[in-house]
């Protein structure tokens, strides 16, 4: 069994990144035996913030790190502010041992008021992951407002669509990953 862990970068508790990534999470699960956890980090803030650097964060935010270390594939997503992912999401990604990340498997995903926020999940959200050796889907649903309906659910077909496509990619990189890491003298 894999674990999966998603890593919500949003300042807002049951934002409509959480939604966007509690949908991609069940798509993975429906296709991967796997024990998941999410890691909120608008809830957890005071934890992650409470010091600038590992050694100086609480107890539990450095547990919360130590999951996302533990992780088999991370589901990450933030809101698009100012053409980027949130503060949050990357002092929280500050605080990971790049070396404990190397051939980890990631699902890439994003919200934003509007398409013109889109590419920040290739100019922004993939550069990151390959610093830490993450291997990346290549789909990364990203939603706007209009993708949701007023129950706050997605009810977009294309990105119910990009939901199923990344799933799929996920599980693939999960099989490599087992190969990768079964092979003698591997790293991972």
């Amino acid at each position: 069994m894999c674990l999966i862990v998603t890593i919500n970068g949003s300042p807002r508790t049951g934002s409509r990144t959480g939604v966007l990534l509690n949908d991609i999470v069940e798509a993975i699960s429906t296709r991967v035996h796997a024990k998941t956890e999410t890691i909120d980090l608008g809830a957890e803030s005071g934890e992650i913030f409470s010091g600038v650097s590992r050694d100086k964060i609480s107890e539990r935010g450095g547990a919360l790190v130590s999951l996302a270390e533990r992780a088999d594939l991370i589901v990450v997503g933030s809101p698009i502010y100012r053409g980027t992912y949130t503060g949050l999401f990357k002092h929280f990604f500050d605080l990971i041992d790049r070396d404990r990340m190397a051939g980890k498997a990631a699902v890439l995903s994003a919200t934003g008021a509007s398409l013109q926020h889109a590419l920040s999940i290739e100019h922004q959200f993939r550069p990151l992951m390959g610093f830490f050796n993450i291997m990346t889907a290549a789909t990364a649903p990203f939603a706007t407002d209009s993708d949701f309906n007023s129950s706050r659910q997605i009810s977009s077909e294309t990105i119910l669509n990009q939901i199923k496509r990344a799933a799929i990619e996920a599980e693939i990189l999960l099989s490599g990953r087992k190969v990768l890491t079964s092979s003698p003298g591997a790293t991972p």
